[in-house]
């Protein structure tokens, strides 16, 4: 991963830690214009070893959960590379890089579930 695309990422996960809710829809609207950001986003999630992973997966959660319908589905696209991320690593016995994919991957079947 490049210096550039983790500046990214590093800014779009302090970003929303300083977000007032007010400005939450406004800012998922956006959100899905920046093709650059998910670009890095599944960079990152490719990356098992990534020390943005973690950071990464928690906000995804935490776009999941916030109820807003575009952050919803913003998280959702990550989906299926998640899962076959999260198979890939389990297949090769390093099932400690994986615990934070796997705690996003319940997470989101939790919230579905319930």
């Amino acid at each position: 991963m490049f210096t550039s695309e983790k500046g990214l990422v590093e800014e779009w996960l302090s970003e929303f830690k300083t977000l007032p809710e007010t400005s939450l829809p406004n800012y998922a609207t956006n959100l899905k214009d920046k093709s650059s950001l998910v670009s890095s986003l599944y960079k990152v999630i490719q990356e098992p070893q990534s020390e943005l992973l973690e950071p990464v997966c928690h906000q995804l959660f935490e776009f999941y959960r916030s109820g807003e319908e575009q952050l919803l589905r913003f998280t959702l696209q990550f989906l299926p590379e998640l899962i076959w991320c999260y198979l890939s690593v389990s297949t090769s016995r390093n099932v400690h890089s994986s615990g934070c994919i796997e705690a996003l991957l319940l997470g989101v079947y939790n919230l579905v579930c319930i």
